[in-house]
């Protein structure tokens, strides 16, 4: 009887480490949920400088909106964080919104898809402010005097 009762409570336990172990896994493990993280501080530096560049298309709909309305929404700041994919060549740039009372959100963000090598890059950016859905701004191509990181 005794030795029977010890088993059960040695089963009993090893339910209940068991039970705990998978708990402190779930805190430990950093989830997507902790996505702030991820965000690195932006130097504009590291983008680069370019001798000449060509705008190769451009979305004739949000040309004149972006230069006039919504450029001082991407102001190049102190306060420009990133997330870059290498796999992809993606770099989503997040930028504080000044208007951020308005349109109820914190950040904007302007997304660039680099291509076609680091000396003369081809890149796409798109934009989204507020709640909107990404738009298309322009694809421009670029040649650097140094080759960018990215």
């Amino acid at each position: 009887m005794m030795n029977l009762l010890s088993i059960r409570q040695h089963q009993i336990t090893l339910k209940w480490l068991l039970l705990l172990a998978f708990f402190c896994l779930l805190v430990l493990v950093p989830t997507s949920a902790s996505a702030s993280t991820n965000w690195k501080h932006l130097d504009m530096k590291s983008l680069g400088y370019a001798t000449k560049q060509k705008v190769l298309k451009y979305n004739s709909a949000n040309w004149g909106e972006y230069y006039d309305d919504q450029s001082d929404l991407f102001k190049d700041t102190t306060h420009v964080e990133y997330k870059y994919t290498k796999h992809s060549r993606t770099m989503v740039m997040r930028y504080k919104n000044p208007q951020r009372y308005y349109l109820k959100t914190k950040y904007n963000y302007r997304k660039l898809i680099f291509r076609h090598g680091r000396k003369a890059p081809i890149i796409t950016y798109y934009m989204k402010v507020g709640h909107d859905n990404w738009e298309f701004v322009n694809t421009i191509q670029f040649w650097m005097v140094k080759p960018i990181r990215y």
